[in-house]
C-alpha cells in the first residue's frame, strides 16, 4: 500500500527546508507515492502532488544524481531523468499529476540513484510585508534498476573510537541500495539496548554509513545488532569490537 507524505511525516524520507515565512501566506503539499523505482519494464512513473493549504502555490521540479561519499549525501544536477511538468501552479485543495522517467533505457550493471526535489516558489512580497515566510522543499528517492536482479550486500564492523565510544559501520558491497531503520544494539549478556540514533538511513551501492555509540565496553566486547530493511526483513549481525577496521560481521 502506498504511503502518504506530508510536512509532519519525516519518517517517509522527506526533507523539509524552512526559510522566512509570512503568517498570512502558508501552504503545504503532499506527494504520493514517496519513492520512485524505474526499469526497462517500467520506464515512467506517475506521482500525485496535492495542495492541502489554503492558498495556491507554485512548485518547481529538479532532478539530481545522488551519490554518497564518506557517509555524506552528494547531489549533482542530472539530465538522465525527466520530470514533467518542470513547474506548475497548484490551487488551494488542488492536485497535479507529475511524470518521472529516464531518457533512455539504462545500460548499467547496478542500480542508479537520483533525487527528485519539489521546491515551493513563494509569491512576491508585498511592500508592507512584515514577518516571516515559510517555504517547503521535499526530496524523493528515484532508483533506476538494471535488467538483471540486484540486491544489497551489507558488511558490518565495530571499532573502538576511544572515550567510551564505539563506531558502528555498515558498508554496502552489493549492486542495490538498502534502507535501514529500527536499530537495536546490545552488549553480550546485557538485555538493555545501547542508545543508537533511530533516523532511517539509505546506504547506496559502494557506500557506507557509520554511527558513534556510547558503549562502556572495550576492545574484544561482543555486540549484537538488529535493523529492519524497507521490505520488513530483519538484519542481524554479531560484532566484536576491534581496534582497527579488520573486525567485521556479515548478516
Amino acid at each position: 500500500m502506498m504511503k502518504r507524505s506530508s510536512l509532519h511525516q519525516a519518517a517517509c524520507g522527506l526533507m523539509l527546508l524552512f526559510c522566512a515565512s509570512c503568517p498570512s501566506w502558508a501552504s503545504t503539499f503532499q506527494v504520493n507515492p514517496v519513492r520512485v523505482t524505474l526499469s526497462a519494464d517500467k520506464p515512467i512513473a506517475a506521482l500525485t502532488v496535492r495542495n492541502i493549504g489554503a492558498d495556491s502555490t507554485v512548485i518547481q521540479l529538479q532532478v539530481m544524481s545522488w551519490s554518497q561519499v564518506d557517509g555524506t549525501n552528494r547531489y549533482v544536477p542530472s539530465s538522465d531523468i525527466l520530470a514533467t511538468p518542470p513547474i506548475f501552479t497548484l490551487p488551494a485543495n488542488g492536485s497535479q499529476v507529475i511524470r518521472v522517467g529516464f531518457r533512455q533505457a539504462p545500460k548499467v550493471q547496478g542500480e542508479h540513484a537520483y533525487r527528485l526535489f519539489l521546491q515551493e516558489i513563494p509569491p512576491p512580497l508585498k511592500p508592507d510585508f512584515k514577518g516571516l515566510r515559510v517555504t517547503l522543499k521535499i526530496s524523493l528517492p528515484v532508483f533506476v534498476q538494471p535488467a538483471a536482479a540486484v540486491a544489497p550486500q551489507l558488511h558490518w564492523q565495530a571499532t573502538s573510537a576511544g572515550n567510551g565510544q564505539v563506531r558502528i559501520q555498515v558498508s554496502n558491497d552489493g549492486l542495490a541500495h538498502a534502507k535501514l531503520s529500527r536499530f537495536e544494539l546490545s552488549m553480550e549478556g546485557d538485555p538493555h539496548s545501547l542508545s543508537m540514533p533511530q533516523q532511517p538511513v539509505y546506504v547506496l551501492p559502494g557506500a557506507s554509513h557509520d554511527w558513534l555509540v556510547d558503549a562502556p565496553g572495550s576492545i574484544g566486547e561482543h555486540l549484537h545488532l538488529t535493523a529492519q530493511r524497507a521490505s520488513g526483513d530483519v538484519v542481524q549481525a554479531d560484532l566484536v569490537v576491534s581496534g582497527d577496521v579488520a573486525n567485521a560481521g556479515t548478516p
